[in-house]
This record gives C-alpha cells, sequence and structure tokens, in this order.
C-alpha cells in the first residue's frame, strides 16, 4: 500500500537524494534514514562530487544527480540555514517532487521567497524547521526516531495520522498511539490503561514545522490523510500564531475534510508578541490567539484538549465511534 506521500507529493515510491551528506548529521541521519527503510539513491554537497558516503555515491548539485539517477523524487536538507533558499530552489529545478527543510533558523525573508517559488513548480517541501516524516510502511525522512531501532520498535502500523508543529510532540504523539496499556484520564473521569495489547498504531506522523511560513500546512497534512485510506482519526498538535489551526477548522466545518480530528492546543497563557517556543508561535493579531484558534475549532465539532495525555482518549473516543467516513 502507498504511503502518505502519495497524497502529500504524489510520489508512491521515495528515491531520495541526500544535501549535505559528507557533515555530520548528513552522514548519521542518512544512516538512520536508511536502516528504517529509505531508500537513499545519492548524496549532494558542492565541492564533494566524486566522493562516497556508506557507498551513496555524492554529487556537487542535484542537476548532476538527477542525471546520473533519473529516478530520484525527494530529498532532505541537512545544510546550514543560509544555505536553505537556493539549495531548495535547485532541487525543485531539478525535477525533486518532495522535499524535506531540517534546519532551524531559517530567515521569514527566505521561507516567504521560497514559497512563492514552490508556487510555480511542481514539488512540495515539508519545513523548515522541522523534525521530518515518518511512514510507518517503511520510510523517515529527517530526525525522527533517533535511531532506527528505535523507530521501528515504536512507530507500529496502525490507524492514527499525526499532524504536528512540534518536534517532541510529533514523536510522543506519533510513538504513544502504538505503546500497549498507555495510562491516560479515561472517559468515565478515571485514569488507568486506555487499551491492552489493541492500540491504535500509526499511519504516518508529519512534523509542519515550528516556523511562521511552512511549505506544508496543517490543512495541507489533514487532506493528505484524509485519501489515505489507512488514516482513520488524525491527532493534531497545534498552538498559537499563524492560521493554520483555523484553516483546519474551516475545512473541517466545510466538510472537505471529514475524517475525525482531534487536537491538543497549546499556548493557552502566550502573550501577544511573544513566542512560546517556535517562531512561528508569535501572535501577531487575534485570529492568531489561543482563544481564536480554540473558538474555531470546537464550533467546527472538533475535540480540543488542553493536555497531551488526554489526546490519546480522545482519539480511542473518534475510533469507537465510527472512525473515518
Amino acid at each position: 500500500m502507498p504511503g502518505i506521500l502519495k497524497y502529500l507529493a504524489g510520489v508512491e515510491t521515495p528515491r531520495t537524494l541526500v544535501f549535505g551528506i559528507t557533515g555530520k548529521q548528513g552522514q548519521s541521519k542518512s544512516r538512520m534514514m536508511s536502516r528504517y527503510g529509505t531508500e537513499i539513491i545519492a548524496g549532494c554537497t558542492p565541492g564533494k562530487g566524486g566522493q562516497e558516503v556508506d557507498g551513496v555515491p555524492v554529487f556537487d548539485s542535484p542537476f548532476d544527480a538527477v542525471k546520473a539517477f533519473p529516478d530520484l523524487n525527494s530529498a532532505v536538507f541537512f545544510v546550514p540555514a543560509g544555505a536553505v533558499r537556493q539549495a531548495a530552489m535547485d532541487a525543485m529545478d531539478a525535477g525533486l517532487r518532495f522535499l524535506v527543510l531540517t534546519a532551524d533558523g531559517v530567515s521569514s525573508h527566505d521561507e516567504i521567497a521560497l514559497k512563492e517559488y514552490a508556487a510555480g513548480k511542481d514539488s512540495v517541501y515539508l519545513g523548515p524547521n522541522t523534525v521530518g516524516l515518518l511512514d510507518t510502511e517503511g520510510y523517515l525522512f529527517g530526525l525522527i526516531g533517533g535511531s532506527a531501532t528505535w523507530a521501528k520498535q515504536n512507530y507500529r502500523p496502525g490507524r492514527v495520522g499525526v499532524i504536528s508543529r512540534s518536534g517532541g510532540l510529533s514523536q510522543l504523539l506519533g510513538a504513544f498511539h502504538c505503546r500497549p496499556d498507555l495510562p491516560g484520564p479515561r472517559e468515565d473521569g478515571t485514569y488507568g490503561p486506555l487499551w491492552g495489547d489493541d492500540y491504535p498504531g500509526l499511519s504516518a506522523v508529519v512534523c509542519v514545522g515550528g516556523d511562521p511560513v511552512p511549505g506544508i500546512t496543517m490543512l495541507d497534512a489533514a487532506l493528505a490523510f484524509q485519501e489515505d485510506p489507512r488514516t482513520e482519526v488524525m491527532a493534531v498538535y497545534g498552538e498559537t500564531g499563524t492560521t493554520q489551526e483555523n484553516d483546519l477548522a474551516d475545512a473541517v466545518a466545510d466538510g472537505g475534510i471529514t475524517k475525525p480530528v482531534v487536537v491538543f492546543l497549546g499556548g493557552k497563557y502566550t502573550r501577544a508578541g511573544v513566542a512560546q517556543s517556535h517562531a512561528g508561535a508569535m501572535i501577531r493579531n487575534d485570529s492568531e490567539t489561543w482563544e481564536s484558534k480554540h473558538r474555531a475549532l470546537v464550533d467546527a465539532g472538533i475535540p480540543v484538549v488542553e493536555r497531551p495525555d488526554a489526546v490519546f482518549g480522545a482519539v480511542l473516543r473518534a475510533l469507537k465511534h465510527g472512525g473515518g467516513k
């Protein structure tokens, strides 16, 4: 069965180019991704063309890599923030369909320019400032899991699609849906195991990143999960800043999203002009406040919880009451 990338980017079998593969992080994360199952075909580091990293050939540019391997269709970037804009544009120009930009600290100016550039290309990108994407069909892009062994043990196939603006919450919401005997607040007001060995499991986890101008948005990810036949319910982490949660609420209210959605909404006590934890969490106008987002989500009929351990019981209730439509 195809994974979430079919519905995000039209990519059924990702074949991947790693930017910055010769660097310390690029090497270590490429090994983790490969061990998890990601098919890494080539690497790219300017000036390092002709080298190899763990048997993977390195090229000076994405154009050289695609010329040698025309079936390349995706890329993950372990490059400095200041290099992200040009590297991502080059990857799009080379015809790569799906990009993951992991760098933190990319300027808003560069993010806006990249968003505008991507609008004219047949490419989509995740991030910047993202831990990436993991699909239990067997591929991983970015930093999720810490190690391939841990990821395989803790992210197991199932029915929940996770969307998050936070790296840490991406991993927590993903892994805990796959944990037997997970304790949490229950429907009857008690606290204890929510399920036994019949945990709901995970289809995929998508971290849209913590920056103010993301490529793939929460709504984009939700629309992909809406099409994904494995996914029966979406577990979402949202927060103040941007209008992504408001857009998701509108899509649910309008019937564009019909599968159940559960949201853990952070930032209740965030003040305007102060970033909660991510650059994108800063409140710039009334629509970006916790209160405005909470009202929009609740008015759309979306269950909203205020603590992470309440997500799992809410997901379980959604699954018991019918799952996807």
